[in-house]
C-alpha cells in the first residue's frame, strides 16, 4: 500500500480528497497518511493523518513513511515545493498547471531525471472518459483527417479566489491564460501536437490579474486549424461552459460539458448521430490518481500524462503570452 501526503488542502484539494476516500473504501494501491497547510483551520477533522505547519518540517519527518506527495498548493508555489520534495526522496504528484514559466517547468522535469523520481502534473482532462474518447477519433481516423478544432471554456466571477485572492495576482496565477485555459491548450497538445505557431488576443479585465479573457489561433501544416476561446469574468454565469468541436474531413465530434446543458455527440457526414453521452460521467480525479498510484505501485512509467508534455504546454502558454503582449503578432514554436 503506497502512503501519500498531501501538501496545500485548500479548494482543489478537496477534489484530491474525495477521490482518496474513493480509493481508500475499494481498497485500492494509497491511503493518505499526512497533511500540510500553512492554515490551522485546514488541518482539522482530518481522522489519524499526521499534520504540518511547514512544509519542510513535512519532507524532514516524513522521510521513508511517505512514497509521494500530491502538491495542491497555488501555482507559484509549484516548482520550488516539487523539487525540493524530489531531492527529499519522495515522488511528486503536482496540480497543474505545472509552473509559472516554461523554464521552471523544465528544471522539475530535470529534478525528476536527476532524482530517479517520478513525477506528474495532474492535467485532469485527460482522464476523463470524454476527452479520451475524442482523443482516440483523433488518432484512429474513423472519421478522416482533422480540418480544424474549437474549444472553449469560462468561469464567472470577479470576487476575490483563493488564499489572500492569490488567483487575481497574474504575477502569482498567471491568470486565466496560465490556470483555466491551459486545460484545453493541455488538450490541444494532446490531440494535435504542438502546433507550428501561434497568435493570440487578451484582455485585462481585472487589474494586476493577468489576461483573464482571450482568444487564441494555433497553426498547424495542410491548413489545419485550432481555436480556443477563455473568459473567467462572465458575471453571474450560469452555464460554466466547457465545451469542444473537432471536424473531420468525414464527419465531426461535439462535446459540452456545461452542467446545465449537457451533450456529446458523434456526427457522420451522412447525418448519422451516434450519442455518447453516457461518457460524460467518468470520476476525473479518480482516474487521475488511480493511474498515477498505479504507476509506482507497478513501477510503470508515466505515459498518459509526462511530465514533459506539462511543460510543453507551459511552453505554448507563454508563447500565447507574447503574441497577446504584441496585439496577435504571430509567434513561431
Amino acid at each position: 500500500m503506497l502512503k501519500a501526503g498531501v501538501v496545500g488542502n485548500g479548494g482543489i484539494a478537496g477534489s484530491h480528497n474525495r477521490a482518496y476516500g474513493r480509493i481508500r473504501q475499494e481498497a485500492g494501491p494509497v491511503v493518505v497518511e499526512a497533511y500540510c497547510d500553512i492554515r490551522p483551520e485546514r488541518l482539522t477533522d482530518l481522522g489519524e493523518a499526521r499534520t504540518y505547519g511547514d512544509i519542510d518540517e513535512m519532507l524532514a519527518r516524513e522521510q521513508g513513511r511517505l512514497d509521494y506527495v500530491d502538491i495542491c498548493l497555488p501555482t507559484y508555489l509549484h516548482a520550488e515545493v516539487a523539487v525540493k520534495a524530489m531531492q527529499a526522496g519522495f515522488h511528486v504528484l503536482c496540480e497543474k498547471p505545472m509552473a509559472l514559466n516554461h523554464g521552471l517547468a523544465q528544471g522539475m522535469c530535470r529534478t525528476a531525471k536527476e532524482t530517479g523520481r517520478t513525477l506528474m502534473v495532474g492535467h485532469v482532462n485527460r482522464f476523463m472518459d470524454d476527452r479520451r474518447l475524442i482523443r482516440d477519433v483523433v488518432r484512429s481516423g474513423e472519421l478522416g483527417t482533422v480540418r480544424s478544432a474549437e474549444f472553449y471554456r469560462e468561469g464567472g466571477s470577479q470576487e476575490p479566489m483563493g488564499y489572500n485572492n492569490w488567483f487575481r495576482d497574474g504575477a502569482l496565477s498567471g491568470g486565466a491564460m496560465l490556470d483555466l485555459h491551459i486545460h484545453d491548450v493541455d488538450l490541444i497538445v494532446w490531440m494535435f501536437g504542438m502546433p507550428q505557431a501561434v497568435s493570440a488576443t487578451g484582455a485585462v479585465v481585472i487589474p494586476g490579474s493577468g489576461y483573464d479573457a482571450m482568444s487564441v489561433n494555433y497553426l498547424y501544416d495542410d491548413n489545419v486549424f485550432v481555436h480556443a476561446g477563455c473568459d473567467w469574468t462572465i458575471q453571474h454565469d450560469r452555464f460554466n461552459t466547457r465545451a469542444m468541436r473537432v471536424n473531420f474531413t468525414h464527419g465531426y465530434v461535439f462535446c459540452d460539458r456545461s452542467p446545465d446543458r449537457q451533450a456529446f455527440v458523434k456526427v457522420a457526414e451522412d447525418g448519422t448521430v451516434t450519442d455518447l453521452a453516457e461518457h460524460l460521467g467518468s470520476d476525473f480525479f479518480y482516474n487521475e490518481i488511480s493511474y498515477y498510484a498505479g504507476c509506482l505501485a507497478e513501477g510503470r512509467e508515466v505515459v498518459e500524462c509526462p511530465p514533459e508534455q506539462s511543460a510543453e504546454a507551459v511552453r505554448l502558454v507563454m508563447a500565447e503570452m507574447a503574441s497577446a503582449d504584441q496585439h496577435g503578432t504571430r509567434i513561431e514554436l
